[in-house]
């Protein structure tokens, strides 16, 4: 297992429209976002955080759009869907993530990591209180 999140790029889509997925920071406010051009039928890392996964169409249009969370040691799939039939009902084309993570999941994580130094602040603080 990594310790950063494991992300699956499927292309189930049927049909000739042609798109290449995309992933890019989620817009935060005062920071420039990055972005990165993903494989379908790959399999990439990703720090945790929370993304923009897109379909970039030949002309640069965006075509679908998902919000992605990452979360360290998770697995996760990222699949574009859709049908383009010659008879029949059409499916627009669209990505789906799975599973869901919730980004509040995130802060926790976060706190976690705060959480030794913390106690270590109180126990040196303690130590001093106590020599005086």
């Amino acid at each position: 297992n990594l310790l950063n999140a494991q992300v699956a790029i499927i292309d189930t889509y049927k049909g000739d429209m042609k798109a290449k997925p995309a992933i890019r920071d989620a817009p935060t406010k005062g920071l420039s976002t990055r972005s990165e051009a993903l494989k379908f039928n790959s399999v990439v890392a990703v720090n945790p955080g929370i993304y923009q996964v897109s379909l970039v169409g030949k002309n640069g249009t965006v075509a679908a759009n998902s919000t992605f969370v990452a979360l360290n040691r998770q697995s996760y799939v990222i699949m574009r869907t859709g049908v383009e039939p010659e008879h029949g009902p059409e499916y627009p084309q669209a990505l789906v993530v799975y599973p869901e993570s919730d980004p509040r999941a995130l802060q926790s994580a976060a706190g976690h990591k705060e959480a030794p130094f913390a106690l270590f602040v109180m126990i040196v603080a303690a130590a001093l209180a106590q020599m005086w």
